[in-house]
């Protein structure tokens, strides 16, 4: 026999068993994305490595709210699973808020501390952002997820258009801006891979199904170098887990 549900070994196995987005095999671009991911299979342990302090805490929340396992691999798409990454549209950290968004959602931004780039918050505050648009798109994840990359207003906008020409309103027949457009078909690509990983050769690494880290109450300010001490890591180490604070 298998593991019992809702216990897993692996955080993959915990993942896939989790999945609910519609299948897409009959889609040729998140195909076509699926083979590009397997083919690029350095690039993927470099950010399957990233993702492994994080990846057992973020697939904790999407079960707890019943959310998709796939939403996990979202990252992926969103910054490589860098939470220092800064994009072009001055939007910051593992899941990319930028500073109005969160603000909005509760993301505490100064020069001591900036939460998006604290992944525990800014995962909270994501899920929270992407529940409320799916509620929005009467429960469509696909066109949930271009509302989360190009504005609700957007794609509210790509589907009345539609509407009005007698159009289909799915995310397969909406004009989207081309990086929305490209944006969804990658991230059912991730999780085609994560779900198959035999059918692209791939191998996943193995990420215990445990926490990645742990939080600890100071009381008060301390300087990161002691708390690496305290903590037996390296400093370098103990800094990229705690990605948040800018002093």
């Amino acid at each position: 026999p298998g593991d019992p549900p809702g216990t897993y070994d692996n955080v993959w196995a915990k993942l896939v068993a989790n999945v609910s987005l519609p299948n897409c095999y009959d889609q040729e671009t998140p195909r076509n994305w699926a083979n590009w991911y397997a083919d690029h299979d350095e690039y993927m342990a470099r950010v399957m490595k990233r993702a492994q302090p994080w990846i057992y805490f973020i697939a904790e929340e999407l079960e707890t709210r019943g959310m998709p396992g796939e939403l996990a691999l979202l990252p992926i798409v969103e910054s490589a699973y860098d939470p220092f990454a800064y994009s072009s549209g001055r939007a910051l950290g593992t899941w990319q808020f930028i500073a109005s968004t969160g603000k909005h959602y509760g993301l505490q931004q100064d020069w001591w501390y900036d939460e998006r780039r604290d992944v525990v918050a800014s995962t909270r505050a994501a899920l929270d952002y992407l529940e409320r648009l799916q509620k929005g798109f009467n429960g469509d994840w696909l066109l949930t997820f271009a509302a989360y990359n190009a504005g609700g207003g957007t794609v509210r906008n790509a589907i009345k258009r539609n509407q009005k020409a007698g159009k289909p309103t799915d995310f397969w027949h909406l004009k989207l801006p081309k990086e929305t457009s490209s944006y969804v078909p990658k991230l059912l690509a991730i999780s085609l891979v994560v779900k198959n990983p035999e059918r692209y050769n791939v191998e996943l690494p193995v990420i215990d199904s445990a926490p990645g880290f742990a939080i600890i109450e100071t009381g008060t300010q301390l300087d990161l170098v002691v708390a690496a001490d305290l903590a037996g890591m390296e400093t370098d180490d103990f800094y990229r887990i705690n990605p948040g604070f800018n002093r």
